[in-house]
């Protein structure tokens, strides 16, 4: 191992030694895995097969407690220790716009020049192989130290995230886990934390009436234009963070009555808010109202529409806090030991562009939360999706190993 400036502890040095010794023993295992998530079609809202082939992966893994929760999240458990550990990595995907860009068929797996290609490979399935196989070579090994660890194949997290793990924890009684790691591209580096996000519906009222006679009605979406300039003066005001950088708000629909020979009796902006940590939607709405004040239109945050492959309605209003581990928090100093345990190099951290279920763990819940992947941010929801079969592998023993990390330098006994 290369000379190093962080302090390993020797047990976990001689843990790591273990792992890459045998960490070639899960290899094909995982990408045929990896293989079979991509071949399985699983939006939002459809990840039944996607959860039923996860499931029976961890069955064959010989995980306990290998279930669903009625949110349809595939769960399982590896070890008995005191602290809970939740390894989440989400199942459904960003559906495929047009399949004519991708250089090889989205549900088609290809493996070429080492890197495993296809629908959700870089979003968030290679997360979801890591996680498992992670889980299956530190049980095998003996690593979980002093850790509990649920295993979590997500559901709903394009559409909504973060709804599905609120569920899982407050309704479905899963025990308040003491971290959260989540499995999102990140390129083997560690991230702390994103901007949050909401959408905002703005309405202007109007009066109806029939184009031939324009003068009678009173059209809204004319009257939406100021409303639109006022908007757009608000950007450089918007909340700052010095890590996450400043909130962005961005019209992203406009809306009216479908009758194209009526003056429109209503008019509808919807918006893409970009949050930094601490805003509300009170917040959030009254700084808004205050910008338009005098102008007419009623703001709201919009309600986000999401129903789980089991039925279960998980609707809410479509509010996503941001949120941001502080950088001398121990779990980053955790993540930090467990790669330069492993490969002798102390990775870098950093924050993430978009959007995750950090949203709910850390923003909402004030659950400690860490990402570490091994998918490339580059290639999440493009055609180019893929994943590194060299760090797939690498993000499994990072997860095979961060048990017994935690268990050490949290100050357990192992």
């Amino acid at each position: 191992m290369p000379q190093i400036s962080f302090p390993i502890p020797p047990t976990l040095a001689h843990a790591a030694e273990r792992v890459r010794q045998y960490a070639q023993t899960i290899r094909q295992a995982q990408v045929d895995f990896l293989a079979d998530l991509i071949r399985i079609q699983s939006y939002t809202g459809q990840e039944k097969p996607a959860v039923e082939r996860t499931l029976a992966e961890m069955r064959a893994c010989g995980f306990d407690q290998v279930r669903t929760d009625s949110a349809g999240n595939a769960l399982a458990t590896v070890g008995a220790g005191r602290s809970h550990l939740l390894y989440d990595a989400h199942l459904d995907e960003n559906e495929i716009a047009d399949e004519r860009d991708w250089p090889y068929p989205p549900l088609e797996p290809t493996v070429a020049k080492g890197k495993l290609y296809g629908l959700g490979a870089s979003d968030c399935k290679g997360g979801v192989a890591s996680i498992v196989y992670g889980a299956r070579l530190g049980a095998e090994l003996n690593l979980t130290g002093d850790c509990t660890v649920t295993v979590k194949g997500s559901t709903l997290e394009e559409d909504a995230e973060g709804f599905a793990m609120r569920h899982l924890i407050e309704h479905d009684r899963l025990p308040r886990p003491d971290a959260v790691l989540l499995a999102e591209a990140t390129d083997l580096t560690l991230r702390r934390g994103h901007r949050g996000r909401c959408e905002i519906k703005v309405r202007m009222p109007g009066r109806a009436a029939h184009a031939s006679t324009p003068e009678l009605g009173d059209n809204a979406i004319l009257k939406m234009r100021p409303v639109l300039d006022a908007l757009e003066a608000m950007t450089p005001h918007l909340p700052a963070d010095p890590i996450l950088g400043q909130g962005t708000q961005v019209v992203t629909m406009i809306s009216s009555p479908h009758t194209p020979n009526s003056v429109p009796a209503w008019c509808e902006a919807t918006l893409d808010r970009r949050l930094t940590p601490g805003e509300t939607p009170e917040r959030v709405v009254a700084e808004i109202e205050a910008a338009l004040a005098g102008l007419g239109a009623s703001v709201q945050v919009a309600r986000q529409p999401v129903t789980s492959w089991t039925g279960l309605d998980l609707s809410g209003p479509a509010f996503f806090p941001g949120w941001l581990l502080p950088e001398d928090h121990p779990l980053i100093r955790v993540g930090q030991a467990t790669c330069a345990a492993l490969w002798g190099e102390v990775p870098r951290v950093d924050v993430w562009k978009f959007s995750t279920n950090g949203t709910y763990s850390a923003g909402s819940a004030g659950i400690p939360t860490l990402g570490f992947g091994p998918m490339e941010e580059q290639y999440v929801h493009t055609p180019q999706d893929q994943v590194d079969l060299e760090k797939l592998l690498k993000g499994a023993m990072f997860y095979a190993l961060f048990p017994l990390a935690y268990s050490l330098l949290m100050g357990e006994e192992v």
